[in-house]
C-alpha cells in the first residue's frame, strides 16, 4: 500500500468514528455544567416549566411555579398566607439545605444549592435552553456584570441571579440570610430573614399575602406586573 493510500484510509476511518460518536458527544454536558434531568429538573431539560424562585430561594419549575409555591405554603388552603405559614415554608426548605442536620447551612451546602438545587441563579445570560442557560456568573453567584440578561427581546434590567426569577430582588437567597456575614446561616437567621421578606411582600401591612396581590417574577407567568428592581429592605425584621 502506498503512503498516500494509507493516509487516505486512516483519515476516512477517523471521520467515520467521529460521526458515530457525534450524538453521544452532543448529549454530554460541558465540564462543570449540571446535566439536564428532564421535565422540571435542575438542568431545565426538555419539557421543563418556567423557573420560579420562591422567597426562600426554592426553585419551582412548573408552568406556574409561583402558584405552585403559594399552594404548598398555604397549608390551611384558605387562599391567604400568614407570617406563620410563610416562615414555616421557609424553614421546610432550610431543612432541605441543611443536609447534615446540624442547624447550619455552611459553605459546602451553599455550593450544593448553587450547583445542584438552583444552578440557574449563577448564570448570567439566556440561551436556547431558556432562562439561566448561559455562562456561569463570576464569583459563584455573588456578583457578575449588572443586568443585561434578555429573554424574548426584553431585558430584566438591574436583576441578577435568583432575582431574575423571584418576586424579590435578591440575587442569592441563601447568602442573603447570612445576617452576621460569617459564611454560614443559622436556623434563627433563616427565620428572621423569612420574616423580613414577608414584610417586604406585605405591601399593605395587613399581615397576610394573597396570590392576587403578590408581584410577578420578571420571568414568571405572563400577565401582571413584575416587581420593582429595588426592593425596600429598610426597617428591622419582625420577630
Amino acid at each position: 500500500m502506498t503512503p498516500s493510500r494509507f493516509v487516505l484510509r486512516t483519515t476516512l476511518a477517523f471521520a467515520a468514528a467521529v460521526l458515530a460518536l457525534g450524538p453521544a458527544a452532543h448529549a454530554a454536558p460541558p465540564p462543570g455544567e449540571p446535566a439536564p434531568e428532564g421535565p422540571g429538573g435542575p438542568g431545565r431539560g426538555p419539557g421543563a416549566g418556567r423557573l420560579f424562585i420562591s422567597p426562600a430561594g426554592e426553585p419551582f419549575r412548573d408552568e406556574d411555579g409561583r402558584a405552585a409555591w403559594f399552594a404548598g405554603a398555604d397549608t390551611d388552603h384558605d387562599g391567604v398566607l400568614t407570617l406563620a405559614e410563610f416562615r414555616a415554608d421557609a424553614m421546610r426548605f432550610f431543612k432541605r439545605l441543611d443536609a447534615d442536620a446540624d442547624g447550619l447551612v455552611g459553605g459546602q451546602e451553599n455550593q450544593v444549592y448553587e450547583k445542584t438545587i438552583a444552578p440557574e441563579i449563577t448564570r448570567m445570560s439566556f440561551d436556547a435552553q431558556g432562562p439561566g442557560g448561559g455562562r456561569p456568573m463570576r464569583g459563584g453567584g455573588e456578583g457578575g456584570p449588572p443586568g443585561g440578561a434578555k429573554r424574548s427581546g426584553k431585558a430584566v434590567i438591574g436583576r441578577e441571579g435568583a432575582a431574575r426569577f423571584s418576586m424579590l430582588n435578591e440575587p442569592q437567597p441563601v447568602r442573603g440570610a447570612d445576617l452576621n456575614l460569617d459564611y454560614r446561616v443559622t436556623a434563627d437567621e433563616w427565620a428572621r430573614t423569612a420574616a423580613k421578606r414577608f414584610t417586604i411582600l406585605d405591601k399593605d401591612g395587613d399581615g397576610q399575602l394573597t396570590l392576587a396581590t403578590l408581584p410577578r417574577a420578571p420571568d414568571g407567568p405572563p400577565g401582571g406586573k413584575a416587581p420593582r428592581d429595588r426592593a425596600d429592605r429598610s426597617g428591622p425584621p419582625p420577630r
